[in-house]
């Protein structure tokens, strides 16, 4: 650990336009009752909070930790490897050692990934990690240093707000004036530079990686002029139940883009479900979407049938019947989609089958739609397990209480 204490100093008076420094009435809130809580907050465009939310597991290697802050992030290593890196949770108890260049100090520190529950009363955003920090040199002092992240998709739905409260230990500040500061400054490069990298490697080893390993399909002919495309899957941490309540209850294109944040670009209803707050879907409702299936962007119109016109076409005990029409086209070619569920044998999540009639020329003037389309479906199904048990717990199961 190299010490310089000028460099350090000389960013005391470092202005920080979205810096607050706490005292302990604010750090209630902020990092649950501690003193001399420092926060920031800031809007980062062009990422979503589920990228985030898997990036913690993921930083892996030096050369990715220094993408995240070219001039600052100096080394990382992890020493207990997350147990479950290839789902949108970060692993409680992985711990990592980082080098960061703070104000010209070279800084050794291992990082812990700490329980959730630990800050759960104080934070105000959908998604969040907390952290601790023991900093070398440091490691006989009694406080270590927190860290807590909080996060949520901006107003616009292009972005989060991201609102960062750390406390660094005073024998820490005390030996490094301007450390707060500095590294406040450190906080808000390093998230900004993240819509540099971040979506292009969440795509590649989440959404086309981990997310297609979950699954199979299958397209064939299956007429003169048409194209069959099956998806089956399981899905962990969801029940028949939920789904059958998610089909009226999607709502709003910030919904949308949960069930699929790199796919699904707007939602709307024409026709509004009549009865959302039952487990069943409402025959007739009628919703406008806009997604892309790989590099093909669809506008499309999408109405819930009579489930009685699928009876004989399905072989699980929950589904729903769907037409799917192309936005300027309706009424030609329409398709028709199954999506059909039961409670997997174990009792922990669903097996779900999701089959499609599309015409035949698609895949003519769209090489690999079929393909593209069998992906997706995969895809988005496999998102409902991160965000759809809490949504129907609020929404749906605690509604009267």
């Amino acid at each position: 650990m190299k010490h310089s204490i000028l460099g350090m100093a000389a960013l005391a008076a470092t202005v920080v336009p979205s810096l607050l420094i706490a005292n302990s009435s604010l750090a209630g809130i902020a990092l649950c009752g501690h003193e001399n809580v420092v926060v920031v907050e800031q809007e980062i465009k062009g990422i979503t909070p589920e990228m985030l939310d898997w990036w913690w597991d993921n930083i892996n290697t030096t050369e990715r930790y220094q993408l995240w802050h070219p001039s600052e992030h100096v080394a990382f290593q992890w020493l207990t490897p997350p147990a479950n890196p290839d789902h949108l949770d970060y692993s409680i108890g992985a711990t990592h050692l980082v080098t960061d260049r703070i104000g010209g100090v070279d800084m050794d520190a291992s990082i812990t990934w700490m329980d959730p529950a630990d800050v759960q009363t104080c934070v105000t955003h959908d998604h969040w990690i907390v952290a601790q920090t023991e900093f070398a040199g440091f490691e006989d002092i009694s406080e270590p240093g927190w860290t807590l992240h909080e996060y949520s998709t901006n107003e616009a739905g292009d972005g989060i707000l991201l609102r960062t409260s750390f406390v660094v230990p005073g024998a820490v500040a005390a030996m490094y004036p301007g450390y707060e500061g500095a590294y406040a400054t450190h906080i808000e490069q390093a998230m900004q530079n993240l819509p540099e990298f971040l979506p292009v490697l969440f795509q590649k080893e989440f959404v086309e990686g981990e997310l297609l390993t979950r699954g199979r399909y299958e397209v064939f002919h299956s007429g003169f002029l048409t194209k069959t495309v099956v998806v089956d899957q399981e899905i962990k941490g969801i029940t028949p139940d939920m789904l059958d309540w998610w089909w009226n209850n999607i709502n709003t294109t910030r919904r949308y883009r949960q069930w699929h944040p790199t796919a699904h670009v707007s939602f709307k209803w024409l026709k509004a479900p009549t009865h959302p707050d039952q487990l069943e879907y409402s025959v007739g409702a009628v919703q406008q979407v806009s997604e892309y299936l790989g590099r093909y962007k669809s506008n499309l119109v999408i109405t819930w049938l009579d489930p009685a016109g699928a009876s004989d076409k399905v072989t699980y005990d929950h589904w729903l019947y769907a037409k799917t029409e192309l936005k300027g086209l309706r009424g030609v070619f329409p398709q028709r989609l199954i999506h059909e569920y039961t409670l997997n044998n174990t009792g922990d999540g669903i097996l779900m089958r999701s089959t499609f009639t599309i015409p035949s020329f698609f895949d003519f003037f769209l090489p690999g739609f079929s393909r593209e389309l069998a992906r997706h479906a995969q895809q988005e199904m496999q998102f409902l397990q991160y965000f759809l048990p809490e949504l129907f717990q609020a929404e749906y199961l605690m509604k009267d209480i």
